[in-house]
């Protein structure tokens, strides 16, 4: 087995408690702020389609370059 450096496993309860802060942070947002929250749209796999200029402009909008 190897063993973990003091160090590593420092920073690692470091990294994973920031990651919970940040969730925490972006849930709670989210459950104030419904209407700001991005409806991501959905078809069962083989019933439909979305075209490339459809995936294109939804991207736009989630990633902000539009």
């Amino acid at each position: 087995m190897v063993r973990l450096a003091h160090a590593s496993v420092q920073s690692w309860a470091y990294i994973r408690r920031r990651m919970l802060r940040e969730t925490e942070a972006f849930l709670d947002d989210a459950l104030r702020h419904p209407e700001q929250q991005v409806v991501i749209p959905a078809v069962r796999d083989g019933e439909a389609e979305f075209t490339r200029l459809f995936a294109c402009a939804f991207w736009a909008q989630v990633l902000g370059s539009s």
